[in-house]
């Protein structure tokens, strides 16, 4: 039993090592907007402050005293086009909407979004430099591979909420979650449940496992497509974000049962929730997407960014452009933020240990 552990505690730290919630390279790659000197940015701040403040009106973020001088940096640690990366972009714009300078997505990748996490941690902390942080971050730390937590950071606040989903197939025997649940009780570790090695899914299974007292077998998905190993037949079911599943949901290949949330998805009411199922304590395995600053940023410019999310998130335009991907924008003060990572970190730290001692 004991080599078994150690066996499978190598095995996930070299998974998380080598991969990332968006499937980045190991090997840092950079992709970054044209950068003002501070000669142009003091000028263009000069001409621009007054004609933005007349023409934005109402628009304007409130934020005391403080005006920023150069365009905001917002560091999204995956690649482009990801499933972290489109509703940044999206979010960006309508930030951008509401402050005198704009916010670009710059995309830093490598080691699980880790990279992209030092180049901020060691960014000037001027309120320019914002990083986008993914619930991978907690996560990693649990599991010994990240050196860093929130508190190497100053918190800015949450911007945007996913969902997992357990998918079967459209034809499974399965029509229900707890048709599932009694399918592996009869039949402990037949049923064939999908995740990758080290991630969020692979937590969330473990989660079903230990509130409802079954034991799945597990298959390791990593290294390609997910939807292909159901739909041939490798896996009875696996775990994944609900934007990645969606297409085969609407398109009848897949049924959903479950929603690994406490709230209803916009167009999907008819699924049901963890929270419907009767599940506790898994807000650790909410996809909540929030934003960083490198630690010693002043009050004034969190205050200034955070107020900036407020707006975007409350935006009409913004919900609706969100909410077609199946993303919602999500708004937190900066205590309420803190005090969520503190949580989650926690959460992490004592789900790790079910990993550890299988």
């Amino acid at each position: 039993m004991m080599r078994k552990s150690m066996m499978l505690i190598m095995g996930l730290s070299a998974a998380l090592a080598m991969s990332g919630c968006s499937g980045s390279s190991s090997k840092p790659a950079e992709t970054k907007a044209p950068v003002e000197t501070k000669a142009s940015a003091e000028t263009k701040a000069e001409g621009t402050s007054a004609a933005a403040a007349e023409t934005k009106g109402e628009e304007k973020s409130e934020s005391g005293s403080y005006e920023p001088t150069k365009s905001f940096q917002f560091v999204v640690p995956f690649e482009a086009g990801g499933n972290s990366d489109i509703p940044a972009r999206i979010f960006a714009k309508y930030m951008s909407k509401y402050s005198s300078q704009s916010v670009e997505v710059v995309n830093i990748t490598g080691a699980g979004g880790r990279v992209g996490a030092k180049e901020v941690m060691n960014a000037e902390p001027d309120g320019s430099t914002l990083l986008m942080q993914p619930v991978g971050y907690p996560m990693q730390y649990s599991m010994g591979v990240a050196d860093f937590t929130y508190e190497d950071f100053d918190m800015i606040g949450t911007w945007c909420d996913s969902s997992l989903a357990l998918v079967v197939k459209a034809d499974s025997p399965y029509q229900t979650m707890d048709d599932l649940i009694n399918a592996a009780k009869e039949k402990p570790e037949t049923i064939k449940m999908g995740s990758v090695t080290g991630t969020l899914p692979l937590f969330a299974i473990l989660e079903i496992e230990k509130q409802k007292d079954v034991k799945f077998h597990k298959v390791d998905l990593s290294g390609g497509s997910k939807a292909p190993e159901l739909l041939g037949g490798r896996v009875d079911g696996y775990i994944d974000g609900f934007a990645s599943v969606k297409q085969y949901i609407d398109g009848d290949q897949f049924r959903c049962l479950a929603v690994i949330n406490d709230t209803d998805i916009a167009g999907y009411e008819q699924l049901d929730t963890f929270k419907e199922l009767g599940f506790t304590n898994f807000d650790y395995l909410k996809q909540t997407f929030g934003m960083w600053a490198p630690k010693g940023t002043s009050k004034e410019a969190i205050d200034y960014v955070n107020n900036l999310i407020k707006q975007a998130s409350e935006d009409p335009e913004c919900i609706a452009e969100m909410t077609a991907l199946s993303y919602d924008t999500a708004y937190s003060t900066v205590e309420d933020y803190t005090n969520l990572m503190k949580d989650t970190y926690a959460a992490f730290e004592e789900a790790a240990k079910g990993i550890t001692a299988q």
